[in-house]
Formats: structure tokens, sequence, C-alpha cells
């Protein structure tokens, strides 16, 4: 595990590019955290390290959505996911398990269909009262790594 503070929209985005510069085809980060503490700017970050040109947006409304950079990016929103034949129906597997990099947001929701091999990010507001903005920019993001690939990888981040 490792935790690390941003104290900014855009440290957390300059975070997420860090980040995509040790990303590979096939890598999956999961994310966890509550509505609007910043899943959709790391991802914006980590989509801009990755080369993507397009705007990231929350895509709450839609499942998932196809980002081209140096690598296919598949980015899942599954906030509104009602079951898992919604999953099955959109053909998840062939872009979570495939060469792209996929990224997914409330991925609590995919269960064990993650697989084994993923990167869990976890984001959460630091309410500090002693700070003039009463901690609401400061976020703790806390990155869990599963499986061997990215024990290695969070070594690599440390560096």
């Amino acid at each position: 595990m490792f935790k690390i503070v941003t104290n900014s929209a855009e440290e957390t985005e300059n975070f997420g590019k860090k980040i995509a510069n040790l990303l590979r085809g096939g890598d999956i980060i999961s994310f966890g955290g509550d509505l609007g503490v910043g899943k959709t700017c790391m991802i914006r970050g980590i989509a801009q390290g990755l080369g993507v040109k397009s705007n990231v947006t929350s895509s709450s409304f839609v499942l998932m959505r196809v980002l081209q950079g140096r690598l296919p990016v598949y980015h899942f929103d599954l906030y509104r996911l009602s079951s898992e034949d919604e999953l099955f129906d959109i053909g998840y597997d062939e872009f979570l398990f495939s060469d792209g990099v996929s990224l997914v947001e409330w991925s609590d929701r995919l269960g064990n269909l993650i697989g084994n091999s993923f990167l869990h990010i976890d984001l959460e507001y630091d309410f500090d009262d002693s700070r003039d903005d009463g901690g609401v920019c400061r976020r703790i993001i806390t990155l869990t790594p599963h499986g061997d690939r990215f024990q290695k990888f969070i070594e690599e981040l440390k560096k």
C-alpha cells in the first residue's frame, strides 16, 4: 500500500500523469471514493499522460468510453450499473482484459469479475478544519496493489 496527499485538483491530475508513465497494455486500475472526490480528475491526468487528446469527463450515464492515446484507454464508470448483465451486454471482458489500459470507476460493482491483477486507487477528502480551505481541496490517495505486477509498479512509483 502507498499513500500520497495532493493539495489541489491540478496536483491530483499531475499524479495521474506520473502513474501513466508506468502503465502498459493490459493494466487495470480500479477507483473508489465518494462522489466528487476526484476520481475523474485522476483519470483525466492518467489519460493525458497516455497521450489522450480528447476531454475526459465523468461518464456516469455511459458504462464505458474508448479513448485513443499511446495505448487504447477504456474508461468504465459503473456508478449506474444495475446488473452484471449490463457488463456482459457491452462485452466488458473484451476491453478489460485486452491490450489497452482499463480505468474503472465504482469498481466495487465488478466484484470478482475484475480478476487478480490490478491497482486499486481510493480517494478521500482530508477535511482539516485548521486549514483556511477546510481541507476541501486536499485529497488522500491510497494505492493498493493486487498481484505481482502492481507490487513492482508501486515500488517504481515511489522512486
